[in-house]
Parts: C-alpha cells; sequence; structure tokens
C-alpha cells in the first residue's frame, strides 16, 4: 500500500469541499478521480500532493505523513495542477533546468534528455512554453513534475482541452510510468479515460461515492444497459421514454439505449413490443455492457 487516506475532511468556513474520504491506492496502479465541477476532486488531490493542508483526517504516501515528514514527501510526489506548472516566458529546455536544479536533481540534463526525448519535445528545446500547443505544453509539464523520478505521480485533468493525438501521446506517456511501477493518480473530464484506470474513485458534493475497478462497479450497480434499433427514431424515443423502468434513454447514432435495473429486466420485452406495434415492426433490442458513463449517471441520480 503506497497510499492510505482515512476521513480526509477540507472545510472552507461553513462549506465542506471534501467530506470524510478513505481510501487507499496499491504501488504501481493508476486510479481515475472523476465527477462533476465541484465534486472536491481538485480540493482532494491538492491535499494529497501536500499542497493544502486538510481540515481533519490523515495522509500516509509511502509510509510518511505530512505533519511529519513534508520534505521527504516532496521528493516521492510529483505533482500537475490543472494550470501546467511550465513557466511561459521560459523555453521547455528553461524549464527543464528550472525544475531540475530545485529539485535538486544532479543529473537533471540527462533525465531532461530522456523526457524530453520520450515526449517528441527534444526539436521544440528552444521554444517559449507560451508558444507551446495545449497539449506540448501539457506534456512539458509533466515531464517537469517527474524529474526528480518521483514515486507517486498526481495528475489534475491534464488532457482537457487538448486533441486526440495529444491526449493519445499523453496517455502512452502515463503508460511508460506505469511499467516503471511509479503510481499515478489522475483526474479526468473524459470517462472513456477514466475506463482504462486499475480502479476508478467517483466523487459527488465533496463525498467518495464508489471506489473500485470498473468490472467490479458494474457487478456492484447491477445495471443492464440495452439498445432498440428503429428506423424512426424520435417516435421510439418518446415511447421509450414512457416506461419509468427504462432509465435514462439516449440517443447514439442509429440507436436509443436504455437502463434498467435486475427488478426490471423481466419488463424490458415490453418496451420493444410496444416500440413495434406503434412504431416499427423490424425494431431490434439487444443488450450490451454497462460503461463508466452509465454507472456514474445512476450514483448522481440516486
Amino acid at each position: 500500500m503506497i497510499i492510505e487516506v482515512k476521513d480526509l475532511t477540507k472545510k472552507y468556513g461553513e462549506v465542506t469541499a471534501v467530506d470524510g474520504v478513505s481510501m487507499s491506492v496499491e504501488r504501481g496502479e493508476l486510479v481515475g478521480i472523476i465527477g462533476p465541477d465541484g465534486a472536491g476532486k481538485t480540493t482532494f488531490l491538492r491535499m494529497l500532493s501536500g499542497a493544502l493542508h486538510p481540515t481533519s483526517g490523515t495522509i500516509t504516501v509511502n509510509g510518511k505523513t505530512f505533519s511529519e515528514n513534508r520534505q521527504e514527501l516532496k521528493e516521492d510526489i510529483g505533482y500537475l495542477s490543472q494550470v501546467s506548472q511550465a513557466y511561459g516566458d521560459l523555453t521547455v529546455w528553461e524549464n527543464i533546468e528550472f525544475f531540475g536544479k530545485i529539485r535538486k536533481v544532479r543529473d537533471w540534463k540527462e533525465r531532461g534528455e530522456r523526457l524530453l526525448a520520450f515526449a517528441h519535445l527534444g526539436q521544440f528545446k528552444d521554444r517559449l512554453a507560451d508558444q507551446l500547443s495545449g497539449g506540448m505544453r501539457q506534456k512539458l509539464g509533466i515531464c517537469c513534475a517527474v524529474i526528480h523520478q518521483p514515486k507517486v505521480l498526481i495528475l489534475d485533468e491534464p488532457t482537457t482541452g487538448v486533441d486526440p493525438v495529444s491526449r493519445r501521446e499523453l496517455w502512452l506517456i502515463l503508460a511508460s510510468f506505469l511499467r516503471n511501477e511509479m503510481t499515478i493518480l489522475v483526474a479526468t473530464p473524459y470517462l472513456a479515460e477514466a475506463e482504462r484506470c486499475n480502479k476508478v474513485a467517483l466523487f459527488n458534493q465533496g463525498r467518495l461515492l464508489r471506489y473500485n475497478s470498473v468490472p467490479a462497479l458494474t457487478s456492484e450497480m447491477a445495471l443492464h444497459v440495452f439498445e432498440i434499433h428503429s428506423r424512426n427514431l424520435k417516435d421510439a424515443f418518446k415511447t421509450i421514454s414512457g416506461f419509468d423502468f427504462a432509465h435514462d434513454p439516449v440517443v447514439l447514432g442509429d440507436r436509443i439505449s436504455f437502463v434498467t435495473a435486475d427488478s426490471d429486466l423481466g419488463k424490458v420485452a415490453t418496451v420493444l413490443e410496444a416500440v413495434k406495434n406503434r412504431i416499427d415492426k423490424d425494431a431490434e433490442l439487444k443488450e450490451i455492457g454497462a460503461s463508466l458513463d452509465n454507472i456514474f449517471t445512476s450514483l448522481i441520480k440516486s
């Protein structure tokens, strides 16, 4: 166990940003932190990084607590906030030099060269960080965050506003860190990205709603997702929406998906029957696997 959080709470006056969160992370795991805006994700990650003091509760990282080992933990943790730490008025290489020296990394030049080469930033060493694209600047920020080879890397929405190609490259960089047994916690607004993680922590209103692997969450929630294919999606959607057990109907291309609970499985056939009788006799129904989106939507509404 590399991270242990117990009853972590952060209050700002009467507002509770993080409310009694407890969770643990194994060494080498990739943990996704998801939730709507204002759920407490950033506050939680800032406390884990040591940038913010909790109101109450404890954080243990690699067997150490911030109250007793703050300086040592700074060496164990790398942190990239929502706003990249890279300084815009410094070049790419000057940023590497700054963070390498401030972290007292003796071989920062060698490490910096390797990191920039891997991130495909080597040819941009003399370019100002302000002149980089969003994705390139985030990659530079990650290089700066890991120049001291931390055991834990904490990233707060590193792919927000980044183009698809750069997002893919960012995840490839994270995958390489995982192969070296780095532990990574990453907040992301993209649920498809969170599904890549070993575990997912779902936050809402400062509380941790669920924390587990996606397959375990799917089994735990006992949700069933169905799709109906029809040539008349507009009327089919209205019909499906009329069944109170067919939750969260959504039009996706040439089909409509909806969610049901275990207790309502026996009623699903009546949805298809209604669509066939009223709208499209050739309509088809099939069950598909529940996604993290289905799980999260169900939790938020419950």
